[in-house]
């Protein structure tokens, strides 16, 4: 009840929009209000972001304060055309040039170098910039309508979920936006494909709508397949030579990849490509374990876990960690430390997971998604072991996570 109150101080802030033909009007007082230095809420493909004014260092900073967003993290921004875009960049390089023509607009974010130019918080004192062509309507005739390119984050506290309509925005966001344009709800899904093309390969950070294998095809290259996923170059003798996308699902996609060996051998390989999960282990002051009892289809039952979540879009591991213990545990932290990341089934995905120990928990509240069937206990860690070594516990991830975590709690 509270909410709905709240929302009515921020009402006379919202404009509604036709998200096909936007009014030139409404768009033209939006681009006013971010050439003066404000912060607007506007629709993205997929979720509602926070533009600024790119060139603008005290606006940008604006928008790290209101998402809560650390400073080590860069923003991508949106721009409309090659001169645009060349005055963002030292330079646009052919595969570059080559991405963009093929996946333009929307579908992917390329990360080029950035010119000395840019405001030192946008980049994060990174050196590079992430790019993208607007492929919504509105946001489109935005950055047109403002002349320059504008910040394209996501309208939510750093570590929570994208909203889809201006309903499920966060309050201290709508309170904090100098204007919000609503143009109705948003299709959501997995966001824009990543690809850093800084370098002489091009290396997928985020692998979203835009499959690593379309960019290969699309800019003509061939090469060790763990080099194009993963952010480090890492040298493989298996050489990538075609793939077969076999299904596309809301979490994962299906591969049937054609690779060489280091044998010599030339063969089908099944894989699944995952985006990323955080895991995290609660530990309260009393040195009990929170564990969740889930419901599993896949397992036909109910099972012990360490609450877990997959990554969203432009989400850190951390900040994945963060959400997740609240909205299965209804406990924040305030002392999240990396135990491990672990490679759950490697003969077939290329999941990875990273676990956290989650300390100085502070009770917030439960947050469930529709589909998740699931009670939290409390536990002590020598129950939870002897559990362990009866078979009772059986998810892989939740047996890493609390080995490390009695190792922690022994060593401290």
């Amino acid at each position: 009840m509270k909410r709905k109150q709240k929302n009515l101080n921020y009402f006379d802030k919202i404009i509604k929009i036709d998200p096909d033909k936007p009014d030139p009007e409404l768009i033209k007082k939006s681009a006013s209000v971010i050439r003066s230095g404000g912060v607007v809420v506007f629709p993205a493909r997929c979720l509602y972001g926070l533009a600024v004014d790119a060139y603008n260092e005290t606006a940008v900073e604006r928008v790290f304060e209101i998402k809560g967003r650390t400073e080590k993290k860069p923003l991508l921004v949106l721009a409309d055309s090659h001169l645009m875009i060349s005055c963002v960049v030292k330079n646009i390089t052919p595969m570059a040039q080559k991405i963009m023509k093929s996946f333009w607009p929307g579908l992917i974010t390329v990360i080029l170098e950035a010119n000395t130019s840019l405001p030192a918080n946008l980049t994060a004192g990174s050196g590079k910039i992430g790019i993208r062509k607007p492929g919504h309507p509105v946001a489109m005739a935005l950055v047109k309508a403002v002349g320059a390119p504008i910040t394209g984050t996501s309208a939510n506290m750093s570590g929570a979920s994208g909203c889809f309509s201006i309903r499920d925005l966060d309050p201290e966001i709508a309170e904090k936006a100098d204007l919000i344009i609503d143009a109705g709800t948003l299709k959501g899904g997995i966001g824009s494909t990543v690809v850093d093309v800084t370098g002489e390969l091009p290396v997928i950070v985020r692998e979203g709508e835009v499959s690593r294998d379309e960019i290969l095809t699309a800019i003509g290259v061939s090469y060790p397949a763990t080099c194009a996923i993963n952010k480090v170059g890492v040298k493989v003798s298996a050489i990538f030579n075609d793939s077969k996308l076999i299904y596309k699902g809301r979490v994962f996609s299906f591969y049937s990849d054609n690779v060489t060996l280091p044998n010599g051998l030339t063969t089908n390989i099944d894989i699944i490509r995952h985006p990323g999960a955080s895991a995290i282990v609660p530990l309260t002051a009393e040195n009990e374990i929170i564990l969740i009892k889930q419901y599993r289809y896949a397992a036909g039952d109910f099972i012990w876990e360490i609450p877990a979540g997959v990554l969203e879009p432009d989400e850190t591991p951390l900040e994945c960690a963060k959400r997740e213990l609240i909205e299965e545990t209804g406990y924040s932290s305030n002392k999240m430390e990396k135990l491990i990341e672990i490679l759950p089934v490697p003969g077939y995905s290329d999941e990875r997971i990273h676990i956290f120990l989650a300390t100085d928990l502070v009770e917030s509240k439960q947050n469930l998604d529709k589909d998740e069937i699931l009670k939290v206990h409390k536990l002590k860690l020598d129950d939870v072991m002897d559990m362990i070594s009866k078979g009772e516990i059986t998810d892989s991830k939740t047996i890493s996570g609390l080995c490390l975590a009695l190792r922690f709690m022994v060593q401290r």
